[in-house]
């Protein structure tokens, strides 16, 4: 097994690359434990390990997100890197999100990617102002 790649090769195990990723994901983002903090999102949840199961299985060396071509190994690798905390941080900017959004696909990748690098920003920005205003959020 690659420390780069954790995914054996089909001929190995018999599990295509899909069912790896699928797999994969199912562990690393908790989905059971997301399931039961969320169950009203279920079908988000599962439309958004979908999303990251297609974007890490393509063959495409570039991929556009937020606007940017990204190389694909990039794009991967940081979505290998996600867990429940960025899902529910996700799922959470959608909640609050009330503006349309026109491509959802999209926005979702852009949200997915961006999140280990901007949730505790936000986190941190939301108790910075409570504090300054004397209010508690719950």
């Amino acid at each position: 097994m690659s420390e780069t790649y954790p995914f054996y090769s089909e001929e190995e195990d018999g599990m295509s690359k899909r069912e790896q990723l699928e797999e994969y994901f199912s562990q690393s983002l908790e989905v059971d434990t997301l399931l039961r903090l969320c169950p009203d999102d279920e079908d988000t949840i599962y439309q958004i390990v979908d999303l990251l199961v297609d974007t890490c299985a393509t063959n495409r060396k570039m991929l556009r997100i937020a606007g940017d071509d990204k190389p694909a190994e990039v794009v991967r690798s940081r979505f290998m890197k996600l867990n429940a905390d960025h899902i529910q941080f996700v799922l959470k900017c959608l909640a609050e999100n009330s503006s349309p959004i026109r491509n959802m696909k999209q926005y979702l990748l852009a949200s997915l990617y961006n999140a280990p690098t901007t949730m505790q920003l936000v986190y941190q920005n939301r108790t910075n102002h409570d504090f300054a205003h004397g209010s508690t959020r719950g």
